[in-house]
């Protein structure tokens, strides 16, 4: 059975995968997508954005406001609650791609509440892990199977006053290291972004009398 990981819409260097649980899986970086020109989205009637540029710690709230599509506002308030380094092995039974297989993964728990007046069922947002070598990374959206951490877009529907709390899966490649989470839509804004303790991937149980 193919288990797909499909990475979101970025703004820098990131990888596009397919895992498979039998195998022959493949996985080659590609040029990220174009960035958005540059646009601002008019803040939606009562909802005051966090400023551009805003440095938060994790637990802190912002109010974001972007453009998910040429015609559609997203507002949202949006919470980095904790970020976890997990171990290689949360993905046993998928079969990484070579180019995967130095990656360090994380799983990054948000709150999120849709406080402007549009339904923003399925979109992604712009949150991307930031690490120390200044590269940023999309979310991956993973197969309902994948039950450590249920990453995809916002659910379907998320109508004005919907809240989800989320998981979300990113992939540092090469090692590297997570150095902040940032949001940020289009190219030329000032990153409003979460930065914080890490906490470490779960020890290994050891067995009695090792």
């Amino acid at each position: 059975m193919l288990r797909s990981v499909v990475l979101a819409t970025g703004l820098a260097t990131v990888l596009v995968a397919s895992l498979t649980a039998c195998g022959g899986g493949d996985a080659e970086p590609r040029p990220a997508p174009a960035r958005p020109a540059p646009a601002a989205a008019e803040e939606p009637d009562g909802v005051s954005a966090t400023e551009p540029g805003t440095a938060l710690e994790h637990g802190d709230a912002a109010t974001l406001v972007w453009k998910p599509a040429g015609d559609l506002t997203g507002a949202l308030d949006l919470t980095v609650e904790t970020v976890q380094e997990r171990r290689a092995s949360v993905f046993d039974g998928w079969a990484l791609g070579d180019s995967m297989q130095e990656a360090r993964p994380y799983f990054v728990s948000v709150a999120v509440t849709n406080v402007g007046g549009t339904d923003l069922a399925g979109q992604a947002v712009p949150l991307y892990l930031r690490d120390d070598r200044g590269r940023l990374g999309a979310p991956w959206t993973v197969g309902g199977d994948f039950t450590p951490c249920q990453s995809g877009p916002l659910p379907e529907p998320f109508a004005a006053g919907a809240s989800a709390e989320m998981c979300l899966v990113y992939l540092a490649p090469d090692g590297a290291r997570v150095e902040d989470m940032v949001f940020e839509p289009t190219e030329g804004y000032d990153p409003i972004s979460w930065a914080g303790d890490v906490s470490g991937p779960p020890r290994v149980r050891q067995r009695p009398g090792r």
